[in-house]
C-alpha cells in the first residue's frame, strides 16, 4: 500500500476511533457491553494501530500481528485478568508471528547451501 493512500486512511481511522470513544455510550463495565459497542470500539482500533505501525514497519501481517498483541493486552486489562503470565504469553505468540511474517531477502534460489549449482550438472 502506498504511503499516498495509507497516511489518509491512518488518519480516518483514528478520527472514527475518537469519534467512537467521544459519541458511542460507554457501559459500567467490559462485560456488560454490547457487541456493537465492542466492535465500534475494537474495529476501528485495530485498524487505526495496523496502519499506524504499517508506515513505520512496511509489512502489513507484522503490524496487525502487533496491533492485535496489544488489543489482547488492552482487554485483558479491561478484563482485569492481566497478569505476568498472560503478558508472557501473549509477547510470545506476538513474537512468533513477527518472526513468521518477517521477509527474507533471498536473491536467487541457487545461492542457498543445500541447492547444488546447476552449472555442475553440465559436464
Amino acid at each position: 500500500m502506498s504511503k499516498i493512500l495509507l497516511i489518509p486512511s491512518c488518519i480516518y481511522f483514528w478520527a472514527v476511533f475518537v469519534y467512537v470513544v467521544l459519541q458511542v455510550p460507554y457501559p459500567e463495565t467490559i462485560t456488560q457491553a454490547n457487541i456493537l459497542q465492542l466492535s465500534a470500539f475494537f474495529i476501528p482500533l485495530f485498524l487505526a494501530l495496523t496502519l499506524a505501525l504499517n508506515i513505520f514497519l512496511k509489512n502489513i501481517f507484522i503490524s496487525a500481528s502487533i496491533s492485535l498483541g496489544l488489543i489482547f493486552l488492552l482487554a485483558l486489562k479491561a478484563l482485569d485478568s492481566l497478569n505476568l503470565v498472560t503478558v508472557v504469553l501473549i509477547l510470545i505468540s506476538v513474537g512468533l508471528l513477527v518472526s513468521y511474517f518477517r521477509k527474507i531477502n533471498r536473491k536467487n534460489l541457487t545461492k542457498l547451501p543445500k541447492i547444488p549449482k546447476l552449472t555442475h550438472i553440465r559436464k
